[in-house]
């Protein structure tokens, strides 16, 4: 339960954002249709991104039954349960399977050798694209609340702010992303270390 309010809190405050870069509002255009499927390990977090027009759609994936264990399916009741699962989006087109969320970070940073791709890659490709020239309009959206002359300072100072702001957070988010995987690699190697001493 949780997890389907915080998608849905995730999907609103994306949708808002969306509404005020019309650039990548138009930009959703070739995407329509198409469905992206995140699956993550650890935690183990598997959800669907649907592309509509002008937004998204954020929906958890459940495979299992409410009221039979997996084992005691038939064939067909098995097939039923997928064709329940998937009413109202097709499969995904294209899926990205990754451990954690270090994982994710690296192939949102820069995407080299073997990918964890399966299906359709332009899909990836076309909302990385559309990530890299996000410029959402803050003041725009705030305007009928605080009034033209407010709106305008602020988005003077946002501007003023954006490079440095767009330096800093690439930085950080290198930071995150290189403490994530030396985290990730001194957990295999205390693994290492603990499966040799025990053989």
């Amino acid at each position: 339960m949780l997890t389907v309010l915080l998608l849905a809190g995730a999907e609103k405050l994306m949708n808002i954002a969306i509404g005020s870069d019309e650039i990548t509002q138009a930009g959703l255009t070739p995407l329509v249709g198409k469905v992206l499927r995140l699956n993550m390990a650890m935690p183990k977090i598997q959800v669907d991104i649907l592309f509509n027009h002008e937004r998204l759609r954020f929906e958890p994936v459940s495979t299992d039954s409410v009221f039979e264990t997996n084992g005691s399916y038939s064939d067909n009741r098995q097939q039923a349960d997928l064709d329940i699962a998937r009413l109202g989006h097709s499969s995904p087109d294209c899926i990205i399977s990754v451990e954690n969320p270090a994982q994710l970070l690296n192939l949102m940073r820069g995407a080299e050798g073997s990918l964890p791709i399966a299906g359709d890659y332009k899909v990836l490709m076309q909302l990385k694209q559309l990530v890299a020239g996000f410029d959402p309009d803050i003041a725009g959206q705030l305007e009928p609340l605080i009034g033209k002359p407010m709106a305008s300072q602020l988005q003077l100072l946002i501007s003023q702010l954006r490079g440095s702001f767009r330096h800093s957070a690439k930085r950080a988010f290198d930071d995150v992303s290189d403490w994530a995987n030396s985290e990730e690699a001194r957990l295999a190697h205390i693994k290492a270390e603990q499966a040799r001493l025990t053989h």
